[in-house]
């Protein structure tokens, strides 16, 4: 019986995740000026740097609000609150770094690609240990 409880709740998550992953996708869509559906018909490596980089930040948060909650509730609220942060954050390094963002990003600059993914994966272990320290 623990077994399949185990799977059931490791099958919410998942599916809570995935909800979470299209929705931080869609508002980081709106954050720039390009399309993504466009991005990756063209194949584009930097923006793909810059979506990985996303989907680990909401894999850290997820997972310590998942372990730090234990309440799907409290657990969607914390990473909702902790992603928006994380674009909010990301929309400062953007509006201060002199380069074009959305420009460079749709010709496919890899180089920034990477950064921005770094960042993300930062902001997101930053944030987690903020929430840690003051837990706990």
């Amino acid at each position: 019986m623990n077994l399949v409880q185990g799977y059931g709740i490791a099958v919410t998550w998942a599916i809570t995740f995935m909800v979470l992953a299209f929705i931080v996708r869609w508002v980081f869509s709106k954050l720039n000026l390009f399309s993504l559906r466009e991005a990756s018909q063209r194949k584009d490596a930097a923006v793909g740097h810059v979506l990985r980089g996303l989907y680990i930040a909401l894999a850290i948060i997820s997972l310590a609000a998942i372990q730090s909650t234990r309440s799907l509730t409290w657990a969607v609220v914390d990473t909702v609150i902790s992603m928006a942060l994380v674009l909010v954050f990301f929309k400062i390094y953007d509006w201060l770094d002199p380069r074009d963002f959305s420009a460079e990003l749709e010709a496919d600059n890899r180089m920034l690609g990477l950064e921005l993914e770094g960042l993300f994966i930062v902001l997101a272990a930053v944030i987690v240990g903020a929430m840690n320290f003051l837990g706990g």
